[in-house]
């Protein structure tokens, strides 16, 4: 049953308790976090292996560098900031750059009580918006991921990303108009 008890704790209670010595706690904020931390980090990498094993790499900084964290912002934040500074520092070893995927995380939407005709429009839906996301600028991915899959704040979505929260809304402000331009050229209406 401690899995049900995890559920009603915060992401900041379990890391405070591992702090405070507790193993399960840190068990249970690895289950807290490990399917969403997996989908962003596979979206920057695109390889579900490395997605994976930074994931993993992403929690062991975060246990060795436990005192660099200040508290200033979430600790899902945090843990966000680590496993994109681990994907990007993986890409640049790699040398290219890859985009950023939303259908993995577009597909955290669809709920299972949607008609059969409401999920056939949300996954039209979901193809132009993949076709069209992997066209923008991967600056642009991160942000929109982090903003409206994540959901994180501008506060907490800037200090992922190393930016300001002013700087956040302006990049958020222009990722959406980069890709409503794309999807409008694509045919796309809004309803």
């Amino acid at each position: 049953m401690e899995t049900e008890s995890a559920a009603v704790v915060s992401g900041e209670e379990l890391y405070l308790s591992y702090l405070a010595g507790s193993k399960n706690a840190f068990e249970d904020f690895v289950k807290l976090y490990e399917k969403e931390l997996s989908r962003f980090i596979y979206g920057i990498v695109r390889d579900y292996h490395e997605a994976e094993h930074l994931m993993i790499e992403t929690f062991a900084q975060l246990v060795i560098n436990s005192k660099k964290f200040d508290g200033k912002s979430s600790i899902k934040t945090y843990l966000f900031a680590i496993g994109k500074n681990l994907s990007l520092q993986l890409l640049r070893k790699r040398g290219r750059e890859q985009h950023i995927s939303f259908e993995e995380a577009a597909e955290i939407s669809i709920g299972e009580e949607e008609t059969p005709h409401g999920m056939y429009e949300k996954s039209l839906n979901k193809q132009y918006l993949h076709e069209t996301i992997k066209e923008l600028k991967s600056e642009y991915h991160a942000v929109l991921v982090l903003l409206y899959f994540q959901d994180m704040s501008y506060l907490h979505a800037g200090k992922a990303m190393n930016k300001s929260e002013k700087q956040i809304k302006a990049l958020a402000h222009r990722a959406k108009a980069a890709l409503k331009k794309k999807l409008e050229s694509k045919g796309f209406v809004y309803a």
